[in-house]
């Protein structure tokens, strides 16, 4: 995703529960956007195209957005049988790609991916290889790149064809992952760091405190920056980090124009230049799943 260093030419959008869809231009400000309906939750926002794109559910179908100005949102369904939900949202290669399963299955959550170049016309749900979904994507080096359930990590060129990273193991699960300087990084549990630069050889492992679960990683152009509940680590390779004590961290982080924005429980948006200290810049009356930055 590009980052540039106007705040003008670019928009924050966060969506959540009730069909929330909000925008901001510097992350502090936040208008007050039409609501769906109750019951509706998207949880997965991203910007490619020209456009943001969200992902969510109500009842037993998946429900999509699309907007080009953070304001004006088209808006479709199509049905998941209470078990075909998009859970994350990535976009490479022109496509935004959506990933999923039935988490709930025993032994087989049967992964799928189905893609999109706009975000309202998607293709049909296709199953992926491996018995873990996928729940975050990052794209670079030509590939893509998913970590999952129970420690599962996997790349692919076209996302169709994924193939797993060998031996994983549950305890080295990875929340978020993303790309930069030629490498991606991934983030999880007890402060767990790792990286590779193709997605399935994955180094440098490293683990912080018990308790102290990383929950979002992004690259600000000049550096890794990941956040978790009561630390923000800094890197600038994605090998070598720095530790550095936070408070009121937000679980979801979103970073453009040099601002970081995230939220926490319930409906809470909080803003922070360097991703240690964090103020409050909004509350809203329902939850918010996730945040997207784009150069609109």
């Amino acid at each position: 995703m590009d980052k540039t260093t106007s705040a003008a030419k670019g928009l924050f959008v966060a969506v959540g529960h009730n069909g929330l869809r909000l925008a901001s231009r510097d992350g502090a400000e936040w208008k007050h956007l039409p609501l769906g309906k109750d019951g509706e939750v998207y949880r997965a926002v991203y910007f490619g195209n020209e456009r943001f794109a969200a992902v969510g559910t109500y009842g037993g179908s998946n429900i999509f957005a699309a907007s080009r100005d953070g304001e004006k949102w088209q808006t479709g369904t199509r049905d998941g049988k209470y078990v075909n939900y998009v859970r994350g949202l990535g976009f490479g290669k022109g496509l935004f790609i959506g990933v999923g399963g039935d988490p709930g299955s025993v032994g087989n959550a049967r992964p799928f991916v189905v893609t999109s170049a706009d975000g309202l016309k998607w293709t049909d749900y296709t199953n992926i290889a491996g018995k873990q979904i996928l729940r975050r994507l990052a794209w670079g080096n030509d590939r893509f790149v998913g970590v999952g359930d129970c420690g599962r990590r996997a790349a692919s060129s076209d996302a169709l064809t994924w193939r797993d990273a060998p031996d994983v193991k549950a305890i080295d699960t990875l929340v978020d992952v993303t790309f930069g300087k030629d490498v991606f990084v991934g983030v999880g549990l007890h402060g767990l760091r790792m990286a590779s630069e193709d997605g399935l050889q994955w180094t440098h492992r490293q683990v912080g405190e018990e308790g102290e679960h990383l929950n979002s990683i992004v690259w600000t152009g000049s550096r890794f920056v990941a956040v978790g509940a009561g630390a923000t680590y800094l890197s600038d390779d994605g090998k070598s980090w720095k530790r550095l004590p936070n408070k009121d961290a937000p679980q979801t982080v979103a970073f453009g124009a040099g601002v970081f924005v995230g939220s926490t429980w319930k409906g809470r948006i909080l803003r922070s230049t360097d991703g240690i200290r964090w103020q409050q810049v909004h509350k809203s009356e329902h939850h918010i799943e996730a945040l997207a930055w784009g150069a609109v």
